[in-house]
């Protein structure tokens, strides 16, 4: 009786070990590493997005340090995590900067209506200004009267909802301080009396044929990444 007695305590020790093992492995030893050639692996760490959390890892797979946001996360150069305030790349409505302990730092939102943040964006140093700014790419409006006016064939209208990416400027006190849409740089063959007329778009180089065959201006028309 003893036998099975200490043969039972065994297995319940071992069964314990081993649940300890798999939860430090799940909380805090590595992670996903299958294999690492420290002497040839370009070595540092890794960070990543997933399910509204950006996770930073080293080599061994262990978890560094995580974030409440996990979309597009970028480290910046003074340790802190830039990311979309939301979690839908594809349409967002600004930015969170969080610094390393995760407490917000900076946050910008787009607050005009016809402007839809998406995919992309960037902080830089603005060396006309002297100061950070941060790029992001949106989605800006396409009036179906603008479309008109800018030579948008009618036959293809109407141009309603329509949109076209721009590229937009921000400072860390929110302000828009540069702007480039591509919709100041496009031309057309279809109305000689308009003033961005070509009477070949190929010889225009630098510049956008807003009748492209098969591609009406629309909603998300060049969707830039």
């Amino acid at each position: 009786m003893r036998n099975k007695v200490s043969l039972t305590l065994v297995a319940l020790v071992a069964s314990l070990a081993a649940g300890r093992v798999q939860a430090y492995e799940t909380l805090q030893g590595p992670t996903e590493t299958r294999y690492w050639d420290q002497s040839r692996a370009y070595n540092g760490y890794t960070l990543f997005g997933a399910r509204r959390t950006s996770y930073l890892v080293d080599m061994e797979g262990r978890v560094v340090r995580t974030w409440p946001v996990g979309t597009n996360p970028r480290l910046l150069d003074n340790g802190n995590l830039l990311d979309a305030s939301t979690d839908d790349p594809s349409h967002g409505d600004g930015f969170v900067e969080l610094d390393w302990n995760g407490n917000t730092v900076w946050e910008y939102y787009e607050s005009r209506d016809d402007y839809e943040p998406h995919h992309d964006f960037v902080r830089i140093f603005n060396t006309n200004l002297n100061a950070y700014t941060t790029l992001y790419i949106a989605n800006k409006t396409v009036t179906h009267e603008q479309a008109i006016a800018a030579g948008c064939d009618p036959a293809n209208g109407p141009y309603d909802g329509a949109q076209m990416d721009a590229i937009v400027e921000v400072d860390m006190s929110s302000n828009v301080v540069w702007e480039w849409w591509f919709f100041d740089h496009v031309v057309q063959d279809i109305d000689p009396a308009k003033s961005n007329y070509v009477a070949a778009v190929s010889n225009a180089p630098g510049r956008i044929d807003l009748n492209l065959p098969g591609r009406p201006v629309k909603r998300d028309w060049l969707h830039c990444n």
